[in-house]
């Protein structure tokens, strides 16, 4: 009888983990991630054959969602720690997915909208931070991100990263927002020739700073409505 083959003497291509390398996740079978998650299998069997068959036992990724840890560990090859694996992975996807639908609905096409949005995020920070809204052709929200903490004044803004992530997830514009901790909304010289000079390379590159929204306790403003670049 010919004896089966581990999942080391597989050919390298069809291995999971080496194939995620290879081609990417999109091309892997459910059992197959199911398999990079849960990492080893047990005697006699491999980690892909543990997912097919717990894949087999609950039907479909629903019901795989639904399942309880106990409920998992029904499967022979399935206990405590892969079932919270199994567990931890799914709630990732689920947090991941609700961060990405949360943030694709936001339109911050005009200033009252982008003054909201940085409102709810920067009015109470005890210390000061930079964040720049990268956005979509429609002025729709693509990501947001914080670039610098700390003191306007004696932190350096590097616009190069604030660039490198614009081109990397292809924005046509982006919206720069800091918070006053002190209160106060004016801004100071230096945010204004910070925002002057960012938007000088926004314009270079074809991806201009289409505001600068200063969020304070007292109100928040756009820079951009207020004339200063």
């Amino acid at each position: 009888m010919k004896q089966k083959l581990t999942m080391n003497e597989w050919p390298e291509l069809e291995r999971p983990y080496e194939k995620m390398e290879q081609y990417g996740s999109g091309v892997l079978s459910d059992a197959e991630l199911i398999a990079i998650i849960i990492s080893s299998g047990i005697n006699g069997k491999t980690s892909l054959e543990v997912a097919m068959e717990l894949l087999k036992k609950v039907e479909n990724l629903e019901f795989l969602n639904l399942a309880s840890l106990e409920e998992l560990q029904t499967v022979d090859g399935i206990g405590r720690v892969k079932s919270i694996r199994l567990h931890a992975a799914i709630e990732l996807g689920k947090r991941i997915q609700h961060f990405v639908k949360n943030e694709e609905k936001e339109d911050l096409h005009n200033s009252s909208n982008a003054i909201a949005y940085f409102n709810n995020r920067l009015k109470y920070l005890p210390r000061e931070e930079f964040h720049v809204a990268l956005l979509n052709i429609k002025q729709k929200l693509i990501r947001s991100v914080q670039v610098a903490t700390g003191d306007v004044k004696s932190i350096q803004i590097d616009a190069k990263e604030i660039f490198r992530e614009a081109v990397r997830c292809n924005a046509a514009g982006i919206i720069l927002a800091h918070n006053h901790p002190s209160g106060e909304p004016d801004p100071s010289m230096e945010d204004i020739k910070t925002t002057k000079m960012i938007a000088k390379i926004g314009n270079e590159l074809n991806i201009p700073v289409l505001d600068h929204i200063i969020v304070s306790a007292k109100a928040t403003i756009s820079l951009k409505s207020a004339g200063y670049f």
